[in-house]
């Protein structure tokens, strides 16, 4: 099953509350979130922590001690000890998402803002390009693209290596997302894409050695506190 968890942001931001969450997470990671001049930022990235632990309980229970986290080649983070739980996090604006799988997953969300779409020629190939050109909600549809985009991108985990224009996105009529490579014009068939919406935003999840029945119809909405709880737990 690949699951997708969702955390909007608590109300409240306070440097207190952050305090008593950090030994939940590495050392490492703790030097790093101290680094982090805006609270929103700091809140973002520790609850993408949080939600990895949050997730990974869900599926195998209460944790014991600290979840050792270590980095692929091109900076993708995995659990080593775990190496059929997968996860990756995304955030944007009020929201922080971490999707999970067995095999590799991609996910992220964005905040469908001002942006300057003449960019999205460099970024994007020919037909996706066009594409946003002849649609009247030109920016909504450069975000489905985008996050569709970086979800397979961040599903490989080869990081820069792999080219944005390197691949195409395209919905079929039956709404399905179709992921063409472009050196050899040949449909990418292990890996599976799923879009969701929530009021703002556009959130995309890629899943190696997936298929559609094993996405979840929405993301599983998690608050702030239900986190906090599940740690004292």
């Amino acid at each position: 099953m690949v699951e997708v968890y969702s955390c909007k942001l608590p109300v409240s931001r306070e440097d207190t509350v952050i305090e008593t969450l950090l030994f939940h997470v590495s050392q490492e990671r703790q030097s790093r979130l101290k680094r982090f001049v805006k609270i929103d930022d700091t809140y973002r990235s520790l609850i993408g922590d949080l939600l990895v632990r949050f997730a990974f309980q869900k599926r195998y229970g209460l944790i014991d001690g600290e979840l050792k986290i270590a980095t692929n080649d091109y900076g993708k983070p995995f659990l080593p000890e775990y190496p059929s739980f997968h996860y990756n996090i995304s955030h944007s604006g009020e929201y922080v998402v971490c999707a999970v799988h067995d095999d590799a997953v991609g996910v992220d969300i964005e905040y469908i803002g001002p942006f300057d779409l003449r960019l999205a020629k460099e970024l994007f190939t020919h037909d996706e390009y066009q594409e946003v050109l002849a649609n009247e909600d030109s920016l909504t549809v450069f975000y489905d693209i985008w996050t569709l985009k970086e979800s397979y991108i961040k599903a490989v985990g080869q990081g820069l290596s792999k080219p944005l224009k390197g691949f195409s996105i395209k919905k079929d009529s039956n709404k399905s997302i179709q992921i063409t490579d472009m050196q050899t014009n040949r449909q990418v068939m292990d890996y599976e894409c799923r879009q969701y919406k929530i009021e703002g935003y556009r959130l995309a999840v890629c899943a190696h050695h997936a298929n559609a029945e094993q996405f979840r119809s929405q993301p599983i909405s998690v608050t702030f506190q239900e986190i906090c709880e599940s740690l004292n737990a």
